[in-house]
């Protein structure tokens, strides 16, 4: 399969781009998957999406890195080099300015779940299975695994996850917060697709303001992070989708809001 082949992108819905990784049998990330995925991802930090929803062809979302990759690595140097790449390249999927959806399918696990983690919202189908199993492998997830992890679901059900290696069922994943929704379906596509539809019809800015809020103050302490959204409420204001929404409440309407200039996405 051509690499261009391996992941597609599809803008269904006015602002809603779903984006498909297509590498069998599992969407394994390869180099070639990679790299794909970085130019995706660097093309929705440009783009005026309001919605991306991020999911696998096939029976698996993502079954995580390709493990004859890691036989490669024979020094430290090395190492460092290729945990760095693979953090930026989920940093990058995190820092996408739209909201993502995760429509987890089949088996997420290891860099799949690690993918899944980095993205705002995680749907998952029934019978979903997933988990980070690198300490089987004598490894640690080192893309964002630990951290991420232990901050949707707490350090306990994170450690509990990573010591044991034991991967979860979608229900256990949504008791412990890793995921947001299950599906009746195994496939959450459509599920994903309505969460979608739903951020889609409310102001853009808002929605990318709100994804900065959030991100950005989890970094810091309560004092920092009200600042934030102060700073952050107050630029909403010169662009006037306020002014919209309002008229629409009066009117008895649904708000019609423009979209984003791709070029300010991330000012």
């Amino acid at each position: 399969m051509a690499e261009k082949d391996l992941i597609t992108t599809a803008e269904i819905e006015d602002g809603i781009v779903v984006v498909t990784m297509q590498s069998p049998p599992v969407n394994a990330l390869t180099v070639e998957l990679c790299e794909a995925l970085v130019t995706v991802v660097d093309g929705l930090h440009r783009s005026a999406a309001r919605a991306v929803v991020l999911t696998g062809t096939g029976r698996n979302f993502c079954a995580g890195g390709d493990i004859s990759r890691f036989q490669q690595l024979d020094s430290r140097d090395k190492a460092v080099d290729f945990v760095t790449q693979v953090q930026g390249m989920l940093d990058g999927v995190a820092a996408i300015p739209a909201p993502v959806i995760a429509a987890v399918n089949g088996f997420a696990l290891g860099g799949g779940l690690e993918l899944a983690l980095a993205c705002d919202i995680r749907v998952a189908g029934d019978g979903v299975r997933m988990g980070l199993p690198e300490t089987r492998w004598g490894l640690l997830a080192g893309a964002g695994g630990t951290q991420r992890l232990a901050r949707a679901v707490g350090p306990g059900a994170a450690k509990l996850m990573m010591y044991t290696a034991e991967p979860v069922t979608s229900a256990e994943a949504l008791r412990i917060g890793l995921v947001d929704a299950v599906s009746a379906s195994p496939d959450p596509l459509q599920d994903a697709i309505e969460i979608a539809r739903k951020i889609a019809v409310n102001s853009p800015r808002a929605v990318r303001a709100v994804k900065r809020c959030v991100d950005e103050g989890l970094q810091v302490p309560l004092e920092d992070g009200l600042a934030l959204e102060r700073g952050h409420w107050a630029d909403l204001i010169p662009d006037g989708d306020h002014l919209e929404g309002a008229a629409s409440f009066f009117e008895r309407r649904p708000p019609v809001f423009p979209s984003v200039n791709p070029g300010a996405a991330m000012s």
